[in-house]
Protein backbone atom coordinates (compact mmCIF):
# COMPACT_ATOMS: atom_id res chain seq x y z
CA UNK A 1 0.00 0.00 0.00
CA UNK A 2 1.34 3.20 -0.77
CA UNK A 3 1.35 6.42 1.77
CA UNK A 4 -1.19 8.79 -0.09
CA UNK A 5 -3.32 5.79 0.20
CA UNK A 6 -2.94 5.04 3.58
CA UNK A 7 -3.13 8.60 4.29
CA UNK A 8 -6.76 8.67 2.30
CA UNK A 9 -7.95 5.71 4.65
CA UNK A 10 -7.50 7.83 7.57
CA UNK A 11 -9.39 10.93 5.62
CA UNK A 12 -11.86 8.44 5.30
CA UNK A 13 -12.33 7.56 8.94
CA UNK A 14 -11.91 11.20 10.10
CA UNK A 15 -14.70 12.50 7.58
CA UNK A 16 -17.51 9.71 7.98
CA UNK A 17 -17.14 9.28 12.12
CA UNK A 18 -14.56 7.29 14.28
CA UNK A 19 -15.44 4.58 15.78
CA UNK A 20 -18.14 2.71 13.93
CA UNK A 21 -17.68 1.17 10.54
CA UNK A 22 -20.75 2.66 8.75
CA UNK A 23 -19.13 6.19 9.89
CA UNK A 24 -15.97 4.81 7.38
CA UNK A 25 -18.15 3.90 4.60
CA UNK A 26 -19.65 7.27 4.61
CA UNK A 27 -15.92 8.83 4.31
CA UNK A 28 -15.33 6.60 2.02
CA UNK A 29 -18.04 7.09 -0.33
CA UNK A 30 -18.20 11.21 0.11
CA UNK A 31 -14.73 11.09 -0.54
CA UNK A 32 -14.13 8.99 -3.35
CA UNK A 33 -17.30 11.04 -4.79
CA UNK A 34 -15.62 14.55 -4.13
CA UNK A 35 -12.46 12.96 -5.59
CA UNK A 36 -13.49 11.99 -8.57
CA UNK A 37 -16.03 15.36 -9.27
CA UNK A 38 -12.31 17.40 -8.26
CA UNK A 39 -9.99 15.01 -10.47
CA UNK A 40 -11.77 15.89 -13.50
CA UNK A 41 -11.51 19.51 -13.50
CA UNK A 42 -8.37 20.26 -11.38
CA UNK A 43 -6.14 16.42 -11.63
CA UNK A 44 -3.08 17.93 -9.96
CA UNK A 45 -4.55 19.54 -6.82
CA UNK A 46 -6.30 16.86 -5.33
CA UNK A 47 -3.58 16.00 -2.89
CA UNK A 48 -3.83 19.73 -1.22
CA UNK A 49 -7.87 19.81 -1.18
CA UNK A 50 -8.19 16.52 0.31
CA UNK A 51 -5.55 17.73 2.99
CA UNK A 52 -7.67 20.63 3.28
CA UNK A 53 -10.97 18.69 3.84
CA UNK A 54 -8.90 17.01 6.72
CA UNK A 55 -7.93 19.65 8.44
CA UNK A 56 -11.76 21.56 7.87
CA UNK A 57 -13.48 18.25 9.41
CA UNK A 58 -10.73 17.49 12.01
CA UNK A 59 -11.50 21.38 13.44
CA UNK A 60 -15.30 21.75 13.01
CA UNK A 61 -16.58 17.85 12.92
CA UNK A 62 -14.43 16.05 15.34
CA UNK A 63 -16.76 13.46 15.06
CA UNK A 64 -17.14 13.07 11.75
CA UNK A 65 -20.08 13.37 9.13
CA UNK A 66 -21.86 10.51 11.81
CA UNK A 67 -21.17 12.07 14.91
CA UNK A 68 -22.72 15.20 13.41
CA UNK A 69 -25.98 13.35 12.00
CA UNK A 70 -26.46 11.31 15.62
CA UNK A 71 -26.13 14.83 17.82
CA UNK A 72 -28.64 17.31 17.45
CA UNK A 73 -26.84 19.81 15.81
CA UNK A 74 -29.03 18.77 12.07
CA UNK A 75 -31.96 20.04 14.22
CA UNK A 76 -30.08 23.12 15.73
CA UNK A 77 -29.15 24.30 12.21
CA UNK A 78 -32.86 23.67 10.90
CA UNK A 79 -34.21 26.01 14.26
CA UNK A 80 -31.29 28.67 13.51
CA UNK A 81 -33.03 29.07 9.72
CA UNK A 82 -36.75 28.59 10.92
CA UNK A 83 -37.50 25.72 9.66
CA UNK A 84 -38.14 24.07 12.80
CA UNK A 85 -39.75 25.81 15.81
CA UNK A 86 -38.51 24.90 19.03
CA UNK A 87 -41.67 24.67 21.60
CA UNK A 88 -41.75 26.36 24.74
CA UNK A 89 -43.78 24.82 27.42
CA UNK A 90 -44.56 25.97 30.75
CA UNK A 91 -42.14 24.39 33.61
CA UNK A 92 -45.73 24.18 35.66
CA UNK A 93 -47.52 22.06 33.00
CA UNK A 94 -44.52 19.78 32.95
CA UNK A 95 -44.33 19.53 36.43
CA UNK A 96 -46.91 17.56 38.88
CA UNK A 97 -47.97 18.88 42.37
CA UNK A 98 -44.82 17.49 43.71
CA UNK A 99 -42.37 18.96 41.97
CA UNK A 100 -41.65 15.40 40.04
CA UNK A 101 -41.88 15.06 35.85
Amino acid sequence: MTVPFSIEMVIWVAVGGRGTLLGAILGAVFINYAKSLVSEALPASWMFIQGGLFILVVTTLPQGILGWLYSESPRNLLQRFGFIRKIKTYPSLELNKNGEG
